[in-house]
């Protein structure tokens, strides 16, 4: 993660996204619903992209929105979830060996998912700060690169990228976090949106479930900005890492000891 010009740590931004959205998500469809690897994805897209877009609209009304660095993020994002959902993805083989392991789709998935994870709360629970420099020049290749691996992400895997949108913001745009908190956001609706449109698994989506849901992650983020306001930042995004870790420790033992 990364600190902001004001010295804000840049990691608790991705938290809100990452904790009550995907990062939790997909292994409660699989684990508590009995939900496939494949359409708890798809039906993850769905929840974080309309979380991402209240948060959004929120971040909008406040005037924290950044257009010009969402298109150089975005069109690149949008572009390869597209390729990603629409060619990659149905390709994917039924079966792969790893070390001797026969590993179905749904299982190398999930293992791919649950190390994003672990890399996720590696962050979160003990942030590198690297200083933005405010004066320095804008880094338009680095972003376009950035743009195409969180689009990968959410068509592969349904993760909103948060964690790498915000760094690369303040980064390379030199934004503030606020902004780049609100500005990350919209380019997460916008590739959930692509990647929905673009799903060509066939996924039939119980839709009065996906509702509750969604509704009980709005409930979650907004109650989450309700604590940041009377407790540490900092204690937050320690506790939401801890969780993020110890699920993708159980995904990862659930995978290689339980049913490949």
């Amino acid at each position: 993660s990364v600190v902001d010009k004001n010295g804000m740590s840049v990691a608790y931004t991705t938290t809100i996204e990452e904790l009550f959205g995907s990062a939790i998500t997909v292994p409660v469809l699989v684990y508590c619903m009995g939900i496939s690897v494949t359409q708890s994805i798809s039906e993850s897209v769905f929840v974080v992209g309309i979380t991402s877009f209240c948060g959004g609209i929120y971040n909008l009304i406040q005037n924290r929105v950044a257009w010009s660095p969402l298109l150089w993020l975005g069109i690149p994002s949008v572009i390869s979830a597209f390729i990603t959902k629409w060619f990659i993805v149905p390709t994917l083989p039924a079966e792969i060996l790893v070390f001797q392991i026969h590993l179905s789709k749904d299982s190398y998935l999930m293992l791919l998912f649950a190390v994003l994870l672990l890399l996720i709360s590696r962050g979160m629970i003990r942030p590198k700060k690297i200083a933005s420099v405010e004066n320095s020049k804008t880094k338009f290749f680095p972003a376009v690169i950035t743009g195409l691996v969180v689009g990968c992400l959410i068509g592969l895997l349904g993760i909103g990228g948060g964690f790498l949108i915000v760094p690369a913001l303040v980064l390379y745009f030199h934004l503030d976090m606020k902004i780049a908190v609100g500005t990350s956001l919209w380019l997460i609706a916008f590739n959930c949106l692509v990647s929905i449109v673009s799903d060509s698994s066939g996924s039939v989506f119980d839709w009065n479930f996906l509702f509750l849901y969604t509704g009980l992650t709005i409930l979650g983020m907004v109650i989450s900005w309700s604590l940041s306001k009377r407790i540490s930042s900092e204690k937050i995004k320690v506790i939401a890492g801890y969780v993020i870790l110890l699920t993708g420790i159980f995904v990862i033992a659930e995978r290689i000891f339980g049913n490949h």
